[in-house]
């Protein structure tokens, strides 16, 4: 508990100047939920899959994007890769363990907040998504897209840590990254026959109980390992 509250007042320091930035990224969620709730119907009767992968930017990748440059990946001084912050606060006399809390909670402060807003502007403004949806089902619907943002949007902070890395190889690896995610989903649109909304709508209609739990399980089990991922390798990060 103590760990705690030391990585919130870490972290407060950050929140308190991100409140231009914050008035940004409501504008920007806004404007962006409008326009995936405009193409919601659409989505739904001709398979308009750009929807999936807008909503997959928005819970994994888009909190880390809206984050200031000092507190995004960049690279250092040789083949040192990571967030100057963190740098900074490896001079401050914390434990490793409350450092990487602290950069938990910041990136919860940049994902929760704007991914919640999205989700309430596609039950308050869609009557497609109503129709198709009850409460209890919704709220399944809205837990396993937070599981989401958990267990695939929290390694984008784990990776904060940095490390040194190939500038070519580190490049090589990210287009391996989007050319699997592009199989996968590909993939996953042959075998399912419909959206990966689509689909979690099916879950969280069919088996509600089921779908919180087990993203429940995956939000727990997701925010620990990202965690431990991130410590160790906070650990082992040459940053001299």
């Amino acid at each position: 508990m103590h760990t705690w509250k030391q990585a919130y007042w870490l972290a407060g320091f950050e929140l308190k100047a991100r409140m231009k930035r914050s008035l940004l990224m409501l504008a920007f969620y806004t404007a962006v939920g409008f326009v995936c709730i405009s193409s919601f119907d659409v989505y739904l009767t001709e398979n308009f899959y750009a929807f999936d992968l807008l909503f997959l930017l928005l819970f994994i990748m888009f909190p880390a994007w809206m984050k200031p440059k000092i507190f995004q990946m960049q690279k250092m001084d040789g083949d040192l890769w990571t967030v100057p912050a963190v740098i900074m606060l490896q001079q401050l006399p914390v434990p490793k363990a409350v450092i990487v809390k602290s950069r938990f909670i910041i990136h919860s402060v940049y994902s929760f907040p704007y991914q919640l807003i999205l989700l309430v502007m596609l039950l308050a403004v869609s009557p497609a998504f109503r129709e198709m949806i009850t409460p209890l089902s919704y709220m399944a619907f809205l837990i396993i897209w937070l599981a989401v943002s958990v267990a695939a949007g929290f390694a984008m902070a784990a990776s904060e840590a940095g490390g040194t890395y190939d500038t070519k190889l580190l490049a090589k690896s990210m287009i391996y990254l989007v050319l699997g995610i592009a199989i996968f989903y590909a993939a996953f649109q042959w075998l399912a026959d419909e959206g990966l909304i689509y689909w979690t709508i099916g879950l969280a209609q069919n088996w509600p109980l089921m779908s919180i739990v087990v993203s429940l399980l995956i939000i727990y089990a997701g925010w620990n390992y990202w965690q431990r991922v991130m410590k160790k390798d906070i650990e082992k990060a040459d940053y001299l």
